[in-house]
């Protein structure tokens, strides 16, 4: 009988699902899913973040298990704010931040967090914090036109929020569309600098400049911020009548003797070893005895760099009578350093005694004014007659 049933009855043994496999088939059937009874964690918080002004961030959470569906709400916080309040799209572990640092939407400082929620849990993240770099002022801050006087000084000092910049280069406009990159010269220094000074200031420096600066991000990258803020310049001329002169320079004497080997070459010119010879002091070529430092030369308008220095020797005691170099040429307004002329000079030695020379130096600025006489530096050159030469046997 038992056996007669059982042969009557259709027995089907369904293939194995797992319920992952059961839910999507659900899912794709159109059917509800029930999610399985998981404790939802939060995985990660959002990270702080950091970018240049006008830039996008995206903070994000993950989070695992849950029991229904999942909600997640961003919150923010902005330096002004008293507390938090929902901000961004509901649902969303990512929240895109636009056009960071414009405006009052999302300024630096501002936090975000995010509320993620399933059936029986609530979780609250950790906030991030939002680091705007960026460009807040170019100081002197008030006045965007300047209008200087040939050889007047100015400098710009940009400010920033935000990172430490790694880099800056300040710019100047040429065009509507053509911005160069500044480079110091003889008026201006500090082009990759905080700061771009203008020191004596040209007419060729009149124009619209501004910066672009470069700021680190914590992400180990970088980015560049280049200033909506502008300085307009304009250089009138003036009319430079003034010499230039020395600063910290007074007359000097300057003893050259046969043991100053650092100072002055002891030579035989003949090429003899007796007692009669022709003997005297040899200033070699290129020697940086008489240089001047550019620090001595002061204008009221000329940057130093652009002073032309001059010099001449002349014999103390007999007028007009100038100095010859190694080839013959009289040392009357050289110009450039010392140790630029092309030839060694030749100091004949006195017999007895000393003889005296005169090294006698003054600029010339872009406008060609000259030093004024009374002002042009001298160095004496007291040249004292050499021992008797003892042949050797």
């Amino acid at each position: 009988m038992i056996s007669a049933l059982i042969a009557g009855i259709f027995i089907y043994s369904a293939p194995f699902r797992s319920a992952t496999e059961t839910t999507e088939r659900k899912h794709l059937a159109g059917e509800p899913v029930m999610a399985q009874t998981q404790t939802l964690t939060l995985l990660n918080s959002p990270l702080d973040a950091a970018d240049c002004k006008g830039n996008k961030v995206t903070f994000a959470v993950t989070v695992g298990g849950g029991t229904g569906p999942i909600h997640c709400v961003w919150k923010r916080k902005r330096p002004s704010d008293s507390g938090f309040s929902a901000f961004g799209a509901a649902d969303s572990l990512k929240l895109p931040v636009y056009n960071i640092g414009v405006g009052t939407e999302a300024p630096d400082g501002t936090q975000y967090c995010a509320v993620v929620s399933d059936q029986l849990t609530t979780l609250l993240s950790a906030s991030a914090r939002l680091t705007v770099n960026q460009i807040t002022a170019i100081a002197p801050t008030g006045t965007a036109v300047y209008s200087l006087n040939q050889g007047d000084n100015l400098s710009l000092t940009v400010n920033t929020g935000g990172h430490l910049p790694t880099g800056f280069q300040w710019i100047r406009k040429y065009s509507n569309y053509d911005w160069r990159d500044v480079t110091d010269h003889s008026s201006v220094s500090g082009s990759n600098g905080q700061s771009l000074f203008f020191t004596k200031i040209a007419l060729a420096d009149s124009g619209i400049y501004k910066v672009r600066v470069t700021f680190p991000t914590i992400d180990e990258n970088h980015c560049v911020e280049t200033s909506s803020i502008t300085r307009t310049i304009h250089v009138q001329p003036i009319i430079d009548l003034r010499g230039p002169v020395f600063t910290d320079l007074n007359p000097e004497t300057v003893p050259i003797c046969p043991d100053a080997i650092t100072e002055a070459i002891w030579n035989d010119f003949s090429g003899s070893v007796s007692p009669e010879g022709y003997r005297g002091f040899l200033l070699a070529e290129h020697s940086q005895l008489f240089d001047l430092s550019a620090t001595h030369f002061s204008d009221d308008i000329s940057p130093s760099g652009n002073l032309v220095l001059h010099w001449s020797i002349y014999r103390v005691g007999s007028a007009n009578t100038p100095l010859l170099d190694s080839s013959g040429i009289p040392l009357i307004n050289q110009t450039g350093q010392i140790s630029n002329h092309d030839h060694a000079i030749q100091f004949p030695a006195p017999a007895t005694g000393t003889l005296r020379y005169n090294l006698i130096f003054w600029l010339e600025d872009e406008s060609g004014n000259l030093t004024p006489e009374a002002k042009r530096h001298t160095i004496e050159l007291v040249l004292y007659a050499p021992p008797e030469l003892v042949q050797a046997f």
